[in-house]
């Protein structure tokens, strides 16, 4: 079971490695549901870690709508990600004004990219108007986007479960692989990975104490999931 862990910082990375982590999700902005960190501290990460860093690319928490300056901005973010950093991931995701993939911006991400990394569509699928469609039309990508994560729509992955059962059930050899996210924890991790039956579980608060990775919590969750 792969443990992606949300860090903000070079300190949470580090922390996150050594407490069991096996893939970082750098952002800034807990907030506002992540938002591209700065592409510095992206550098310094994935310099200082061993395990895979995906770093996301979102210019502004206006919505997930992008125009072509956006699309400008965001093109030159993930450029300086994979010219200067050592990047396993882009963490991404786009929707248009009907609430559906907005696949011309999706491709042109794509076509960027280039398979030099991969590619995590984000949580704006829980904001799409049919979040088990839109798995199903990234299933389409094949290897060119490799995660979705996702909540099934809801505020939690606890909470959307039967919708996310739905999205599993639509997964394809060789397409994106669902990675559960929201509000997962300790208690409630095994649950989604049986239920589910996934290889990779995305966790941001819920090893935190007072906003601070806590050790013991990593330690539970590992408990936990060796009933797998």
């Amino acid at each position: 079971m792969l443990i992606e862990i949300i860090a903000t910082s070079l300190e949470e990375a580090i922390a996150a490695e050594k407490f069991g982590a096996g893939r970082i999700e750098l952002i800034h902005s807990f907030d506002d549901g992540g938002l591209s960190p700065n592409l510095e501290l992206a550098k310094n990460v994935c310099a200082n870690v061993s395990i895979p860093v995906n770093v996301m690319v979102r210019p502004h928490a206006k919505s997930f709508l992008y125009d072509k300056h956006d699309l400008y901005t965001i093109l030159e973010e993930i450029d300086f990600l994979l010219s200067h950093t050592k990047i396993n991931g882009v963490v991404f995701g786009c929707l248009d004004s009907n609430r559906r993939i907005d696949a011309k911006t999706l491709e042109a991400v794509i076509k960027f990219i280039d398979g030099k990394a991969d590619l995590t569509f984000h949580r704006a699928i829980d904001e799409s108007a049919d979040p088990v469609i839109a798995f199903s039309e990234l299933q389409s990508y094949g290897c060119s986007v490799n995660n979705v994560l996702s909540s099934g729509g809801k505020a939690t992955a606890m909470e959307g479960i039967n919708t996310l059962q739905l999205m599993q059930e639509k997964s394809c050899i060789g397409g994106a692989k669902l990675l559960p996210g929201s509000g997962v924890n300790p208690q409630n991790a095994s649950i989604l990975a049986r239920y589910l039956n996934v290889c990779q579980l995305h966790i941001g608060t819920g090893v935190r104490v007072n906003n601070k990775l806590e050790q013991s919590l990593f330690n539970e969750l590992f408990i936990q999931l060796q009933s797998l």
